[in-house]
């Protein structure tokens, strides 16, 4: 929302600034910065918050999957869903995505290109198919079930950068253990089982993996009938078992996955546009140095079961080129003329009229001064409507920082405080208009100024305090957004800044016991999502803040701590952490939990206070329970 009227006051006060600025080149900037002092947060300094200064600038993790089947919530009955999916509207690719080579090598959002899986299909929310494949797969989870089988998927789409994550965790593992091995035997060695980034059928949406990631399993008296099952029934709906075993004709490429299952009559069409895609070459990734070496495209991306391969003339329903590479399909004089990276938009559009970047850059760099007598709700306003902005510059730079920045020289009235919290908690609570995935993240690192205001002179009601503290711990269980820095758009960092804002209520004197509790549940959910990727952006450091000042004061006790660490501890859907390292999805989660668990135990054991010895037993439980 912008200021009333937002063309006078934008022109008014620009125009002032400006004559300020222009005469007080020298102005000293305002201290905004300023730290806990030591009887408030004696355990962790505060931060500075801008992600621009003080994060490294490192593309995110991909999201990491589990790797087992669920419980009965994954076996419902799904006539209702199949004829759901079947009357959503088609596919339109958005206009993001105009190269048909991302799409091959699985480099798009799979919220705007696939489907989502039905949660009760799958072992988990938040998995995505491509549309025809997930229809057929409605169909042949009925009719298994009708025969007393239960089909589950454990993984379906997959990105580059999750596929890279896998690859690279990998990588270097070998790289540490097989000293002087050429990356040529390194890379081979990692390709028995996993693909090369930018190869993989899962970035086709038409590949799923069921029940385990483990052949065995389809050996055992519960994995026998769905193996025998599939391989009687599965072609009849499209699917073939691509990574078959060597009997069956296959002597080349990756060792056989029982488990993973292959749409043919989608993936035939994006197997044949991936071999005529050169520039669909595996790159980007450590190791890529390997790939002349290696015959990645004949013995690998080809060599499939020969059941699986289907010539260009075995037309048929279902059979046409996929959607999104039909549609990836733009004009070749556009596509010529149009320059190598697009912005995501026009970065901007928030400043309102009568100011400009270069004006805003001289307020910052001038401490955010205010106009002599007037109030800081016009400013507050216009920094509030920015952050959402696709320019970093603008969205971290200048509207966070600028609100900060007034909020910490407490030039702000409590009914202008009161504007701004109602104003962030409706953007944070907005899932609808924010699809670049700017807005509630940076909502959320607003508000913990917000909060922090609050914290050193108390103006919010018990009721107010209660409902921004219900937000924010909603928001940071929650966040499914777990890009960090992405090159040409900045970030976004959702995890860190819900923590952030935690524990800036954490560290306040109003908060009790029962909104402890809240907040622990909210950083113990996060830390332990199950579909989160290996946290690499200090998102456990900052989440083991709130615990630690919580703990500090009293709020939680040894015996919560230990419950909760028993809870991370479980390796569900695993029947134990040594099954569930064997899969490489469920390696993130190991991750985040041991970093989480040690910064805990190691903040703990260096307090000569001893006041946050709550914390030890059940850190160390964690640690040794997580090998």
């Amino acid at each position: 929302m912008m200021p009333a009227g937002s063309r006078s006051w934008g022109q008014s006060m620009a125009s002032s600034l400006f004559r300020k600025l222009a005469l007080a080149a020298a102005c000293i900037a305002l201290p905004f910065w300023s730290h806990v002092t030591a009887e408030e947060a004696p355990v962790v300094d505060e931060v500075a918050q801008s992600e621009q200064a003080d994060e490294p600038k490192e593309p995110p993790e991909p999201i990491a999957e589990p790797a087992s089947a669920g419980g009965d919530a994954a076996r419902e009955p799904v006539a209702a869903s199949v004829s759901a999916w079947m009357d959503r509207p088609q596919l339109r690719l958005p206009e993001d995505y105009p190269d048909r080579t991302r799409i091959l090598r699985g480099d798009v959002d799979p919220y705007e290109v696939f489907w989502e899986v039905p949660e009760s299909w799958a072992v988990r929310g938040g998995m995505y198919a491509e549309y025809d494949t997930l229809e057929a797969y409605g169909r042949m989870r009925e009719a298994a079930a009708r025969d007393g089988v239960h089909l589950v998927i454990l993984s379906a789409f997959r990105s580059f950068r999750h596929q890279r994550f896998i690859w690279e965790n990998k990588w270097q593992d070998r790289h540490e253990r097989l000293s002087g091995v050429s990356a040529r035997d390194i890379a081979l060695n990692i390709m028995r089982y996993s693909a090369m980034p930018g190869t993989s059928r899962h970035h086709w949406g038409t590949e799923v993996d069921l029940n385990a990631f483990n052949n065995a399993y389809f050996d055992t008296p519960e994995g026998r009938p769905v193996y025998d099952w599939l391989q009687s029934h599965a072609a009849e709906y499209g699917f073939c078992e691509v990574y078959s075993a060597r009997a069956s004709g296959r002597r080349v490429g990756y060792e056989p996955e029982r488990w993973h299952w292959s749409y043919i009559p989608t993936a035939s069409r994006y197997l044949a546009a991936y071999v005529e895609a050169d520039e669909a070459a595996p790159h980007g990734f450590a190791g890529d140095e390997a790939v002349p070496d290696i015959e990645w495209l004949s013995e690998f991306v080809l060599g499939i079961n020969p059941d699986c391969l289907w010539d260009a003339s075995q037309a048929g329903d279902g059979r046409s080129l996929p959607a999104p590479l039909i549609l990836s399909k733009v004009d070749e004089a556009a596509e010529r003329s149009a320059p190598d990276e697009q912005p995501l938009l026009d970065g901007g559009q928030c400043i309102p009229e009568g100011w400009t970047h270069d004006i805003l850059l001289r307020w910052k760099e001038s401490g955010f001064p205010l106009t002599e007598g007037e109030g800081a709700a016009g400013y507050l306003a216009m920094l509030e409507h920015c952050l959402a902005d696709p320019n970093p510059d603008i969205r971290d730079g200048i509207a966070y920082e600028g609100i900060s920045g007034i909020l910490r020289s407490e030039h702000a009235e409590e009914a202008e405080l009161r504007e701004l919290r109602q104003s962030l908690l409706a953007r944070l609570a907005d899932t609808e208009s924010d699809p670049l995935g700017f807005s509630r993240p940076f909502a959320a690192l607003a508000l913990a100024e917000v909060a922090r205001t609050d914290r050193t002179s108390p103006w919010m009601s018990q009721g107010e305090r209660r409902t921004l503290l219900a937000a924010g711990a909603d928001y940071t269980a929650n966040v499914r957004d777990y890009r960090g820095f992405v090159e040409g758009e900045g970030w976004r960092h959702g995890v860190a800044h819900g923590a952030d804002l935690l524990m800036q209520l954490s560290l306040n004197p109003e908060i009790g016991e029962g909104e402890a509790f809240m907040i622990a549940k909210a950083v113990f959910d996060a830390i332990g999502a199950i579909e989160a990727p290996v946290f690499s952006f200090e998102e456990p450091q900052r989440l083991a803040r709130p615990i630690l000042f919580l703990v500090q004061r009293g709020l939680l006790t040894e015996e919560q701590i230990a419950i909760w660490m028993e809870v991370l501890a479980d390796p569900a859907p695993h029947d134990s952490w040594q099954d569930a390292l064997q899969d490489d999805e469920a390696a993130a989660r190991r991750e985040n939990i041991r970093a989480f668990a040690t910064i805990l135990l190691e903040t703990a054991q260096s307090r000569e206070a001893r006041d946050l010895d709550a914390v030890v037993t059940g850190a160390e439980h964690l640690l040794n329970r997580v090998p």
